[in-house]
């Protein structure tokens, strides 16, 4: 994969593990498959000097009902706006979201939410602060070599 497509899969990783994170700590209800996020006024100030590329997604989930195809819909906007033809060339993020090196990325997110839920109830953890928890646990050699067995498996059963 070329450079230019592994720095555009880390950026809509991370959007998409921010989408994650607003609906984990900001949920105030339930209604049917619909949650509805609002998000304290210092936290919205605080991820506009912050995360400003990120900012926008809170704004606009701020105060919503969130289903899954609003998420889908929303945070795939949020991405195109953001970075296709701003940051890489028009059609370069279209692309990623159908990249396994994507899915694999999530895939680990997701069991890294799932395996931390209790940690990450606890306390409230800033977006940089759950980035960097990720990453410290997707390092270590256990993960390294769960993720090398699952990539050596996937280039087996492509040949």
């Amino acid at each position: 994969m070329s450079d230019l497509m592994t720095r555009a899969v880390a950026d809509v990783a991370e959007v998409m593990k921010f989408e994650n994170w607003l609906r984990f700590y900001f949920v105030k209800e339930e209604e049917g498959e619909a949650v509805r996020i609002e998000i304290p006024a210092e936290i919205m100030e605080h991820l506009k000097k912050t995360q400003e590329h990120l900012a926008g997604l809170a704004e606009q989930y701020n105060g919503e009902l969130v289903d899954y195809q609003k998420s889908c819909t929303d945070t795939c906007a949020h991405v195109a706006l953001v970075y296709d033809g701003n940051k890489y060339p028009p059609g370069t993020v279209t692309s990623v979201w159908d990249t396994k090196a994507l899915k694999l990325e999530m895939y680990l997110f997701g069991l890294w939410m799932q395996g931390h839920e209790a940690q990450l109830d606890e306390e409230f953890m800033d977006f940089p602060a759950w980035l960097s928890g990720f990453e410290q646990w997707k390092n270590t050699a256990e993960v390294q070599d769960y993720l090398d067995r699952l990539t050596d498996v996937g280039q087996r059963a492509n040949q």
